[in-house]
């Protein structure tokens, strides 16, 4: 279906737009089910419920969200980067513009941090100078230095040469901060919280870097930047054969992983639902569960392309796209919700409600989400928030209004 790839040459990617919808779908699962904390909490308040509804929704969070849609989410920023100011097209005139734009995102950033601890914009605005190089780079040394990048590669050997193989766990990182941070959140008021956020950035930035979480980030920018170097996006049709292999190499991989995960299982190298492995393979099963993150990321990213054009699954997709033009204003949104939701100063459901209630919380605010998106893009060209980003980059406060005549193009993605 050629409407479900590129609505014009100079209008928006239908399926880039999808591609949003869906990863900010999977990112208010990963938020809403630990009740949309923006840090660790103590490991006993993760398993406080312990329902077999609650037990599947984990299990779903483990083995299909955790660590994917953000990775989804970071390859489309450098998809839309490479879409937007392309290889060559980066004069002083774009290069001051995209500083600039990436400036206000940090902006927003920061403020969006200061009330909710989990952001990532700021990060994305830092990380995104990088791009800028990246396009210095030779084309076949992108997608190498991607794979190094998201497979986390640098801190597992880190860990391996520092630590030994025996005892390179990764545990939840800073007890002492998860037990401040419930407190925080079940016990006191908006101001408080202003504070204490404002003061964790040293924390934040402590697990992005130890995590490696920093560097899969970029790699996924580099991942996202190749793509639309070798145009995968702007020649769907041309590439569909490569969406497919791609897809099916890693449907192969998922498979394998997940039969060596179950074998371990039985075997007593791994217990649940805690995830405990014994020591001897914490290292590898690390890596391995990286590695599976890898795969299902590019699974979602070629399955989701390939669904698009099938005429039946066309509909379900296309309601997305409304979600994937707003991406930044219902990425906020969702921090209203759960924050209105789960903390002290909103309605206090803070670890009152189980995991399984918390999902069926999600599904209801991204169904109000999407009826929301439509139906704003119906008498508006962009979301708010994209509108007052777009008019302080080029310092143009034009008109957001649709006009019924013509569909008017913003500037970039």
């Amino acid at each position: 279906m050629g409407e479900s790839t590129i609505t014009s040459t100079k209008n928006r990617i239908d399926t880039i737009d999808v591609l949003r919808g869906f990863a900010l779908a999977g990112i208010l699962y990963a938020h809403m089910i630990i009740w949309y904390t923006g840090a660790s909490l103590p490991q006993e308040v993760y398993f406080k419920y312990g329902s077999t509804a609650d037990g599947i929704a984990f299990g779903i969070f483990g083995a299909l969200v955790l660590g994917k849609f953000f990775s989804v989410f970071s390859f489309l920023f450098g998809l839309g980067f490479y879409l937007q100011f392309g290889k060559n097209n980066f004069g002083k005139g774009n290069l001051r513009t995209y500083i600039w734009r990436l400036f206000l995102l940090f902006l927003i950033g920061v403020l969006h941090h200061t009330v909710w601890r989990g952001d990532i914009l700021a990060i994305y605005a830092v990380l995104g100078i990088g791009l800028i190089f990246s396009r210095l780079l030779p084309l076949k040394l992108i997608p190498v230095l991607a794979l190094l990048l998201i497979l986390n590669l640098p801190v597992h050997i880190y860990e391996f040469f520092k630590v030994g193989l025996p005892d390179a766990a990764v545990n939840l990182p800073m007890a002492e901060e998860a037990k401040k941070y419930y407190s925080l959140v079940k016990n006191e008021g908006f101001t408080t919280v202003l504070k204490e956020n404002w003061s964790s950035w040293p924390a934040k930035i402590k697990y992005q870097l130890e995590s490696g979480r920093l560097l899969m980030t970029f790699g996924f920018f580099l991942l996202g930047f190749y793509a639309g170097q070798i145009k995968l996006f702007t020649s769907i049709e041309e590439n569909v054969q490569k969406f497919k292999r791609w897809n099916k190499i890693m449907e192969i991989a998922i498979l394998f992983l997940l039969v060596t995960g179950l074998l371990m299982l039985l075997n007593n190298y791994v217990t649940l639902p805690r995830i405990e492995v014994v020591p001897e393979l914490k290292w590898l099963a690390g890596f391995l569960y990286s590695i599976y993150n890898v795969c299902v990321t590019i699974f979602y990213i070629t399955g989701i392309t390939l669904l698009f054009r099938v005429k039946s699954f066309y509909p379900i997709l296309k309601p997305l796209a409304a979600m994937g033009r707003m991406a930044l204003t219902n990425y906020l949104l969702q921090t209203v919700f759960g924050l209105m939701l789960f903390y002290n100063f909103g309605m206090g459901l803070f670890d009152k409600t189980s995991p399984a209630l918390n999902i069926l919380m999600a599904i209801a605010i991204f169904y109000l989400q999407l009826k929301f998106s439509q139906y704003w893009l119906k008498y508006f060209t962009q979301g708010p928030v994209e509108w007052l980003w777009k008019s302080l980059t080029y310092l143009e406060f034009s008109s957001i209004r649709r006009k019924r005549e013509s569909y008017s193009v913003s500037k970039g993605y």
